[in-house]
């Protein structure tokens, strides 16, 4: 069987290019030949050795679900042989031209994601397990995330954001050794008669509990874009998106019965641009937008409720 296309219905990006309709795909499990040729690719890509010819082969196999996988490939690799063999097999499977999207000139990644998502095209049975294994080639330590077979989260809108997991110990003040966006726990605070240190037109994200107010700095949030942190004697995580610039305030002190308090961490990862959250202790992942786990030993119920911001 095959679906039938989703029209786009006249559906452009941000520089004025129309995206053209989405390609069909058939349904069921791959082909054993595009089954065989993906796990002989991410055996190379373990051991070393993988030419783009045999990445360009994949478009040999007609079925253009694939191509969420070569868009996460493409997501890891520099420009050269592998990345333009992702680049021809994904035109070869969906038919699009990536020459005619000007994102692409900057960054086909881009360009070949933003065409997936506009035609929300669906993935291949498998296509998790794949993902997984090429992210933690790279980060053994998004392992737990790939592990719950009823996560709620949509795999294919999950991108690697350039920096690494934050799995430093609660209360670690050090960096990380391989790079990563650093938490803030517990930070030292000022009173307002002693914040003289920071301009009165200086942006802030203002918290309130009960009579307990507290002013954290956007230029601090920048560098650490987490903060778990004792307000009003309630215990809160507070994460900064960067790239939605959005900022929220959950309660973490608002757990089920038997389960630990939830330290917040940033993953690495980017869902749609936004900041993928998790739970130190559990590896539950968490939207950030509203709170709610989405995998993991909490994924049942929030583990924080949204607290106003001002």
């Amino acid at each position: 069987m095959v679906l039938d296309p989703r029209e786009t219905g006249g559906l452009r990006n941000f520089l004025d290019y129309e995206f053209p309709p989405a390609p069909q795909v058939p349904t069921g499990p791959l082909s054993p030949a595009a089954t065989d040729q993906l796990d002989f690719i991410w055996s190379k890509l373990s051991t070393g050795g993988l030419d783009g010819a045999e990445v360009s082969r994949l478009g040999e196999s007609g079925d253009a679900r694939l191509a969420w996988i070569l868009s996460d490939l493409l997501r890891f690799v520099r420009p050269g042989d592998i990345f333009n063999g992702a680049v021809s097999a994904f035109e070869e499977l969906t038919g699009a031209a990536l020459v005619d999207d000007p994102v692409a000139i900057r960054s086909p990644w881009q360009s070949m994601t933003d065409h997936l998502i506009a035609w929300d095209l669906p993935v291949f049975d498998g296509y998790t397990d794949f993902k997984g294994r090429l992210f933690t080639l790279i980060e053994p330590g998004w392992q737990p995330f790939f592990e719950d077979s009823n996560a709620d989260i949509d795999w294919r809108l999950v991108s690697w954001g350039g920096v690494l997991i934050d799995d430093r110990d609660f209360g670690n003040p050090g960096p990380c050794p391989r790079g990563c966006i650093p938490a803030l726990d517990d930070p030292g605070v000022t009173g307002a008669e002693g914040g003289s240190w920071y301009p009165d037109d200086g942006i802030v994200f203002a918290v309130v509990i009960g009579d307990e107010a507290r002013a954290y700095p956007r230029h601090i949030m920048e560098i650490h874009e987490m903060v778990n942190d004792s307000l009003g004697g309630r215990r809160i995580g507070l994460p900064y998106c960067t790239l939605c610039r959005s900022a929220q305030a959950y309660f973490t002190d608002d757990v089920p019965d038997g389960v630990e308090m939830p330290v917040l961490r940033t993953s690495g990862l980017l869902s749609r641009s936004n900041k993928v959250m998790y739970d130190l202790v559990t590896k539950s992942v968490f939207d950030a937008f509203t709170g709610r786990a989405l995998s993991g030993p909490l994924r049942r119920g929030r583990s924080a409720g949204r607290r106003r911001q001002r």
